[in-house]
């Protein structure tokens, strides 16, 4: 797995309302892995915590403070929250 389809799963997330509750319903990162592949996206364990910590290590306390799960964790670090929509 590469960047680009851990990306690619974290952009289908966004735009999937039922995927992500899927990932916030994931009780550890081997339920993520699972769940990327059901939906097309061959994602690496190893590759993902990796990804994951640099995201984490960047993010300002602030961002962080709200994250409760590894599926927030996730969400947050990869962009993958709901598309906003205008009101």
């Amino acid at each position: 797995m590469s960047v680009a389809s851990l990306k690619a799963f974290c952009a289908s997330i966004a735009a999937d309302d039922d995927l992500r509750s899927q990932v916030h319903a994931a009780a550890g990162v081997d339920d993520i892995v699972t769940i990327a592949a059901a939906h097309g996206h061959a994602v690496d364990k190893t590759v993902l915590l990796r990804e994951h910590a640099r995201a984490i290590t960047a993010a300002p306390d602030h961002a962080l403070a709200g994250i409760n799960s590894w599926a927030d964790a996730l969400i947050h670090c990869f962009g993958a929250e709901a598309a906003e929509t205008e009101g």
